[in-house]
């Protein structure tokens, strides 16, 4: 079978092309201004396609619209929990996650728009996806209930909650422009997310732990 993106005969599938730059001009038009405004004509100019090569990747502009919160959501949610699995504590893997996000989205600032703020304002299936998506953060989250000696004694509600604050201070910053850098503020999110299941003690440790190495990057004490 030929490769992802590469046509029978050997060569690029244009439709692959066709729909990278599709997806491309629909973060584009809808972060600069909103899903309601975005039409399918400012789409095919943005995008360089005909209306039949539109509808032959996608059934419409809504379509299109999931699809690509689909691959976004994706993207970031694999980052996030591959950085939580690559540790054996949960304290360590969240405080892991929670740089792995943070650079995401530092490094992806206009997608994590589209798939935060401007999601809320493109219909009830895409309100679904971006719920769907914060579910398996809540569930990060909620394991630290197996860190109690009692775990009924925090319900899942808790875990909500910390995931809520951490997308209202998210989304509040890129309606505000703010680009902080991760060092700024995951430390403080960390201490909302472990005081419950730790203590007040364990939280506040968060408040001064370094972040740790990116991937493929070992720490400077390590270098020879």
């Amino acid at each position: 079978m030929p490769s992802a993106g590469i046509a029978s005969n050997g060569r690029p599938d244009p439709d692959v092309e066709r729909r990278q730059r599709i997806a491309a001009a629909m973060v584009e038009l809808v972060v600069e201004q909103g899903y309601g405004a975005t039409t399918v004509a400012q789409l095919l100019e943005r995008a360089r396609v005909s209306r039949a090569e539109l509808r032959r990747l996608f059934a419409g502009k809504q379509a299109c619209f999931l699809a690509v919160y689909d691959e976004i959501a994706e993207s970031f949610t694999g980052e996030v929990l591959t950085a939580f699995g690559r540790e054996e504590a949960w304290r360590d893997g969240l405080r892991a996650a929670a740089y792995a996000a943070a650079r995401w989205v530092a490094a992806h600032p206009r997608e994590a728009r589209y798939a935060t703020v401007e999601t809320m304002m493109a219909g009830e299936f895409a309100v679904a996806r971006r719920e769907a998506t914060l579910r398996r953060f809540v569930d990060l989250v909620d394991t630290g209930r197996g860190q109690l000696e009692d775990p009924d004694s925090v319900s899942r509600a808790m875990a909500e909650g910390v995931v809520g604050g951490i997308l209202g201070t998210l989304t509040k910053n890129m309606r505000r422009g703010t680009r902080a850098r991760p060092k700024d503020f995951v430390p403080e999110l960390m201490f909302l997310a472990v005081r419950p299941y730790l203590g007040l003690a364990v939280a506040r440790e968060e408040l001064s732990i370094p972040p740790p190495p990116e991937p493929g990057r070992e720490p400077l004490a390590e270098r020879g």
